[in-house]
């Protein structure tokens, strides 16, 4: 059994030892024909019904025998269950920040908080991003210049597909809108294209150039772009209060599916809101000529709580429950590698959040499900399903220098 509760770990080794006694008595029985003495008996078919002439049972009452005992079993765990009752824990630790605490009188990570702006409230799925922008074109000039000059391609990964530009034609219409290879069509005209493929995105544009000849469409084919290289710019720019923000996984249905569009078996029918990561300047740095990149040794003094509830759920110095975590030494600050870190030692978002991070900076990062902990959570820190989470995190050194680079 994979049930690691108390109870079931002190019911194992007594079912166990049910189990064991029911085999040998059943092997006792048919090896020696019931006689459970020091004389040995000729072994006898189990399927016999005719008595042994030395005294011994015959194979049906040997069965009813077996039977018997199997049906105890049920009530001997039970028992057993009874007597190894444990009083049971609340679901939910409580978490608590312990910076203050285990800092120093004259430490730099005292009050690290006490001048962050309040917690946000709002729908994260509906901020506006930063790294997204329209070209309009007149669709007469699209049907006049031999067309736009993209090509476009399409990756996906699960449930989530993204169109973006492979390459574009020198001196065509798109050339000359400035448009370029890498970018991702977020819509055309409004319309979202993050969850079709590049035939799809294709006929999304032809199908708008052609409805210009309705006298109510408009004459403007508008096309939205996110370029990524866009938000690991603003990370290196963040200005104190500067707030960028970028969608890493559109709106829609992300049931896990067969390729006949059957639900997968032991799946059940999901979706999801916009998935938006966004990133605040709450401290600027004082000195910062290199901000950190991929590969870089973070130390790292964080506070995690869940905006939906408010409630602390993590942290670089907490307490659960009224303990320390266990291997912290009432440490203040961590380590990671950033863009190297093991799968689920911390969210995806600190990756995405935490480049161009400067020692000194403090950051706020708004992560979403899907780049924290998605549809299941972790109840046990109080984090419900799909739970947008807020780290205000600083950082203390970049590759163990503590100094201003």
């Amino acid at each position: 059994t994979t049930n690691s509760s108390p109870v079931a770990f002190l019911l194992r080794p007594a079912l166990s030892l049910i189990l064991f006694l029911a085999s040998h008595a059943h092997n006792a029985s048919a090896w020696s024909g019931g006689n459970l003495g020091n004389q040995p008996q000729r072994m006898r078919p189990l399927s016999s019904s005719r008595a042994d002439s030395s005294g011994g049972v015959c194979a049906s009452a040997t069965a009813k025998s077996r039977r018997d005992l199997l049906l105890s079993i049920p009530s001997a765990a039970a028992a057993v269950a009874t007597a190894f009752t444990l009083p049971t824990k609340s679901a939910n630790a409580a978490v608590t920040d312990e910076t203050d605490t285990f800092a120093a009188a004259d430490s730099a990570y005292r009050g690290l908080s006490q001048f962050d702006p309040p917690a946000i409230t709002r729908q994260q799925s509906i901020t506006t991003t930063s790294d997204e922008f329209v070209v309009s074109i007149v669709k007469e000039d699209l049907k006049s210049g031999g067309g736009l000059g993209l090509e476009l391609a399409d990756i996906a990964f699960r449930t989530n597909r993204r169109v973006y530009v492979k390459s574009v034609r020198p001196n065509s219409l798109a050339d000359r809108k400035g448009i370029k290879k890498g970018w991702v069509l977020v819509s055309v005209d409004g319309a979202s294209a993050e969850r079709t493929n590049a035939e799809g995105a294709a006929i999304m544009v032809s199908r708008s150039v052609r409805a210009s000849a309705d006298e109510s469409s408009s004459n403007m084919l508008e096309l939205r772009f996110r370029d990524p290289a866009v938000f690991q710019e603003q990370l290196k720019s963040l200005e104190q209060g500067q707030e960028i923000t970028t969608q890493v996984a559109p709106a829609g249905d992300t049931t896990q599916r067969k390729e006949d569009g059957s639900v997968k078996r032991g799946e059940s029918v999901t979706d999801q809101v916009d998935q938006k990561l966004s990133v605040v300047q709450l401290i600027p740095p004082k000195i910062c000529k290199r901000g950190s990149s991929v590969d870089d040794l973070l130390e790292i003094s964080y506070l995690g709580t869940v905006v939906e509830t408010g409630q602390v759920f993590d942290g670089s110095a907490i307490k659960v429950d009224g303990k320390p975590i266990p291997g912290r030494g009432n440490d203040v600050s961590l380590f990671f590698v950033l863009g190297k870190q093991p799968f689920g030692q911390f969210p995806p978002g600190f990756d995405a959040g935490l480049q161009g991070m400067c020692v000194g900076e403090r950051r706020r990062l708004i992560v979403p499900p899907v780049l924290a902990y998605g549809s299941v959570g972790v109840p046990r820190r109080g984090i419900p399903p799909n739970a947008t989470l807020q780290y205000d995190i600083t950082l203390v050194s970049i590759n163990g220098l503590a100094m201003p680079q």
